[in-house]
């Protein structure tokens, strides 16, 4: 066991970290959606049932996503070949939904002319620039799912994963 433990890449250890943070995120984001539509009741939100549904339908694909994440996790540390090809799947989902997420702020922002909207509470600082900002944050997480699909396609990685076939 100590042995198996030893073989583990350092990259794959950081790379099942920050999954394991994202998908703390996310399971929080998504339990927090659900508590707010279907037991809190808030006024902020529509009581219309389409946009009820459509939100259960994204907090499903979330809870999902959360539960492959978790799987994904626990075979990265054992070195589960089908846990390379997972994680090198969700790094794809990763890099398209941030990446258009990313894309998509920035149009926001300038179709809807926010870059010059000052914030009530700070003249110095526009909407815009705090729309910029959360573009470059999602720019970040869709650099993660890059990083996933390269670094698990590198020869030693995949050598790693490899070596634990067992017929």
């Amino acid at each position: 066991m100590a042995d198996e433990q030893a073989r583990i890449p350092a990259g794959v250890t950081v790379a099942a970290v920050v999954l394991g943070l994202m998908t703390f995120v996310g399971l929080l984001l998504s339990c927090t959606t659900a508590i707010a539509m279907f037991v809190v009741r808030s006024r902020l939100i529509s009581s219309d049932p389409t946009v009820r549904m459509a939100a259960a339908g994204v907090d499903a694909l979330v809870l999902a996503l959360v539960i492959l994440a978790i799987c994904t996790i626990v075979g990265l540390f054992r070195l589960k070949t089908w846990a390379r090809y997972s994680i090198l799947l969700l790094g794809v989902l990763d890099f398209l939904a941030f990446g258009f997420s990313a894309i998509g702020t920035l149009i926001a922002r300038v179709k809807l002319g926010m870059a010059a909207m000052p914030l009530p509470n700070n003249p110095h600082m526009t909407l815009g620039d705090v729309m910029l900002g959360v573009a470059v944050f999602y720019g970040i997480l869709a650099l993660i799912g890059v990083w996933w699909m390269v670094y698990f396609n590198l020869r030693a990685v995949r050598l790693a994963f490899a070596g634990t076939r067992k017929v």
